[in-house]
């Protein structure tokens, strides 16, 4: 594929993925991305897909649906880290989605997505922790919270990695939102109180106006179940 043709793909995939509150546009950019020519070879293509079929998988209505998007994204992540290894995108979007598709069902399979997503994970904050608002460190966060501690899961750990993305991008509202969760199971009321305050009181980011718009409502509504502090 020529450079012209390869960026009118990507830039295309991208316009349509920042409308993702439509999940059309998604599933249009898949196909933009699908159908180019060569695409199968180009790490720029099978990351985006990759990403893409997270977030199908991530509103999916259905377990069964969602294990498909999320095998899918597998698949494209890593063809991207095979064909470039050295960057960031293709082993963050195939961690994400290994991690939830182990979420998303049971048995040997799942156990086995949860520990390739660790280790792709940890490389993606190897080469780049800032990338995606600090993505690879809130995602192995949120394992080391919903992991049994058989399974190597950790809240000592989680916080740890929480507490490092949030150096890093202090307003991101999913961070913010999964580190409250933490803080409600490890009865750190106060502090769970302090971190939805913070998804209310953020402005907008353009680039994450989709999520920014579901964390506040999701704030809104963990906030009004809390229950009242007893002076």
């Amino acid at each position: 594929m020529p450079t012209d043709d390869l960026l009118a793909v990507v830039g295309r995939a991208d316009e349509l993925y920042k409308h993702r509150s439509q999940a059309e546009s998604v599933r249009e950019s898949i196909m933009v991305l699908s159908g180019a020519r060569g695409g199968s070879d180009r790490y720029e293509v099978q990351w985006r897909l990759a990403r893409a079929f997270f977030f199908l998988g991530q509103q999916a209505s259905s377990r069964q649906s969602a294990r498909q998007f999320h095998a899918a994204g597998i698949g494209a992540g890593e063809r991207a880290v095979a064909l470039n290894s050295e960057r960031v995108e293709g082993h963050f979007w195939v961690g994400v989605n290994l991690a939830l598709f182990a979420v998303s069902g049971g048995g040997l399979r799942a156990l086995r997505a949860q520990r390739f997503a660790r280790i792709e994970l940890k490389r993606a904050v190897s080469i780049s922790d800032k990338y995606h608002d600090a993505g690879p460190l809130r995602v192995l966060a949120r394992l080391e919270h919903k992991s049994p501690r058989l399974l190597g899961g950790s809240l000592k750990r989680s916080r740890e990695l929480f507490d490092r993305a949030l150096a890093i991008a202090p307003c991101n509202s999913v961070t913010l939102l999964y580190a409250a969760e933490l803080a409600l199971d490890a009865k750190e009321r106060e502090r769970a109180t302090s971190l939805l305050q913070r998804i209310l009181e953020s402005s907008i980011d353009p680039d994450w106006e989709f999520e920014n718009i579901r964390d506040r409502e999701l704030a809104r509504q963990m906030l009004a179940r809390l229950p009242s502090k007893v002076l």
